[in-house]
């Protein structure tokens, strides 16, 4: 039952998504999102912008969808810190599909709650990898993943939620990112023991590093921006992203912890 938690995340909020959409957004049009080039379309917002965000929701819903029991997560999977227990990846697959709506409710109503939204969405994500990887520098099991995570939400996401956060949370999204890697880099040199296949956080990483040129270069005003065409550099990066999602599970479930062995 556990694992159906992904599937509720995306009925819930897909379907206020769309309620909304259809009945009026809430709010003054401030046309949030509009720096990321494409034209608003009225009560539908940015199209592209939008429903490229799907591809979060996919991932996340593949990611529950593996980590059934029948499942077996993946063919090549270790022992771990991830599949010791039920909850991880399932608050994993969930901070995955949230990734989604949370950047719909931005692109499809330019509202500054919209905005708020997603920046909150991409906080409960990014904390999550950050979590992890501190925990399993410090030998933690699952209860200190959980704790550390949740502390990391209370410091993060919830300020930025209640708009009382000190600073912007695209500031705390991008000091994070490198301090995964550093601390993914710490927990190997503590556990060289660790069997870790690289080429999936590679992945991650490579995916992550075109997708923020493509973000970059898909601006308004940039030489990628066209604003009324359908084909667009911003909706780019959220599918790249959704890929960088699913390398992070895959380095995830494929480390082998001798420890952690039946």
């Amino acid at each position: 039952m556990l694992l159906l938690v992904p599937w509720l995340v995306a009925v819930l909020t897909l379907g206020t998504f769309v309620v909304l959409q259809v009945d009026g957004w809430p709010g003054e049009f401030v046309a949030a999102g509009g720096m990321f080039c494409e034209a608003f379309r009225g009560d539908w917002g940015q199209p592209a912008n939008t429903w490229s965000n799907l591809g979060f929701v996919a991932a996340g819903l593949w990611i529950a969808a593996r980590c059934r029991p029948d499942a077996a997560v993946l063919p090549f999977a270790g022992a771990n810190l991830f599949t010791s227990s039920a909850a991880i990846p399932v608050v994993y697959a969930s901070a995955v599909v949230f990734l989604g709506p949370g950047s719909m409710f931005m692109h499809g109503s330019g509202r500054a709650w919209g905005g708020t939204v997603d920046v909150v969405s991409m906080l409960v994500f990014i904390v999550f990898p950050a979590a992890y990887a501190a925990v399993r520098c410090l030998r933690g099991g699952p209860r200190a993943f959980l704790l550390t995570y949740g502390a990391l939400l209370l410091v993060f996401a919830l300020p930025r939620a209640l708009d009382v956060l000190p600073v912007s949370g695209t500031a705390v999204y991008v000091a994070l990112v490198p301090t995964i890697g550093i601390l993914e880099a710490v927990a190997a040199k503590r556990r060289p023991e660790v069997t870790r296949q690289w080429r999936w956080l590679g992945l991650t990483a490579a995916s992550f590093t075109l997708a923020l040129v493509i973000w970059r270069l898909s601006h308004s005003g940039a030489p990628l921006c066209d604003p009324h065409s359908l084909v667009q550099g911003h909706a780019v990066w959220h599918l790249l992203c959704a890929v960088s999602t699913l390398g992070f599970f895959a380095f995830y479930v494929t480390e082998d912890d001798p420890a952690l062995r039946d």
